[in-house]
């Protein structure tokens, strides 16, 4: 028989917290004592509310640190941390690679004339033995 949940203000300013807190949702289910399906039916709203709720003050702080004071920048790691792993921010570094035919087409020609220069260096000197 399915276990009834018990929906109170007090869980659902709990789930709000944990979810800003950056909790795993199993975590979630645990202190409630509820499953994740119950979880995602009964709760969704607090979990999402929870989440961009703490995204959203970090981002503003993170905002401040960057902005503000340089003495006041010994945060700043902890806050970017905590926007890449909840907010899915992240870094990316962009490595171009170009099609490379005309710098080939360039170094073939290069070695042909090198070629060309050594027979006809060669053919000299066998003419003039």
């Amino acid at each position: 028989m399915p276990k009834i949940v018990n929906k109170t203000e007090e869980n659902s300013r709990m789930v709000t917290q944990l979810s800003g807190l950056g909790l795993p949702h199993e975590q979630i289910c645990s202190i409630l004592d509820i499953s994740k399906p119950s979880l995602y039916k009964y709760y969704q709203e607090e979990l999402a509310k929870g989440k961009a709720t703490a995204v959203a003050k970090v981002a503003e702080n993170l905002y401040k640190i960057a902005t503000g004071d340089p003495k006041d920048r010994n945060t700043l790691g902890g806050a970017i941390f905590f926007l890449k792993t909840q907010a899915k921010w992240s870094e990316k570094q962009v490595l171009e690679i170009q099609d490379g035919t005309e710098e080939d087409d360039k170094f073939k020609k290069l070695i042909s004339n090198i070629q060309r220069a050594k027979l006809a260096e060669k053919d000299s000197d066998t003419t003039l033995n």
